[in-house]
């Protein structure tokens, strides 16, 4: 099985014990909260690939932090779509309940280990990839192409739609230097071949970024393109 980042949250200390002894003994990266304010706290902070979610304190305030992260309510950095494994209790409604609330499978709470694991792999096979996809790191800067937003070190730096599009081209290889032409065809299509057009969106991006105290930049490597770099 490939390792995986897991939070696991529970106010049951034995529940957390027990599985988290278990993932790590599987190589696993694994991370445990035991309320609400942990929990969101720990999936801001870590790419959390699932979460196994139990009773925070009551099955109420678990499907609520459910419900708010599935409505993108919990924070920029925390994605709507976070793979969730729920632990209940073991009846119908209880099931019924945590997929409304937007688990992606529900097991009883006290499930064995193999069957866990072997939904955490099942799960993470299909959404992981898809889910980090769309999330582009270059150090202090967080671009979400699906949501269209840019962070620099968490705060949102507004772009336009075409500044969007230039760095999130550029930031998707970091390493690479992008032609004019390449970058015109893949951005701007077939309406337009001008050169300027480009090199006046790199040129406010540029500035974008350094209003925002980033220390990456659009670097202009004359006669060829562009790439993202750093100052200095």
């Amino acid at each position: 099985m490939p390792q995986h980042t897991i939070l696991i949250a529970s106010a049951d200390e034995g529940q957390r014990e027990h599985l988290a002894t278990h993932f790590d003994a599987d190589g696993h990266t694994v991370y445990t909260a035991d309320d609400a304010a942990s929990t969101t706290a720990k999936l801001t902070v870590h790419p959390i690939d699932v979460l196994v979610l139990g009773d925070l304190e009551h099955p109420v305030l678990s499907l609520a932090l459910l419900r708010e992260l599935r409505a993108g309510q919990l924070h920029l950095r925390v994605h709507p779509a976070q793979p969730v494994v729920t632990l209940g209790a073991d009846d119908h409604l209880s099931a019924v309940h945590a997929y409304e609330a937007g688990s992606d499978h529900h097991l009883t709470a006290g499930a064995d280990y193999l069957i866990v694991r072997a939904v955490i792999a099942a799960i993470a096979r299909r959404t992981v990839d898809s889910i980090t996809g769309r999330h582009l790191h270059v150090g202090d800067l967080h671009i979400d192409t699906a949501a269209r937003t840019v962070e620099v070190n968490e705060q949102r730096v507004k772009l336009s739609k075409l500044e969007f599009d230039l760095l999130a081209k550029l930031a998707s290889d970091p390493s690479r230097v992008f032609t004019k032409p390449e970058l015109l065809r893949s951005i701007w299509g077939a309406k337009t071949t001008v050169s300027r057009t480009l090199d006046s969106h790199a040129c406010r991006l540029r500035r974008r970024l350094s209003d925002a105290g980033s220390p990456h930049t659009i670097q202009n490597l004359w006669g060829t393109g562009y790439r993202l770099g750093t100052n200095g």
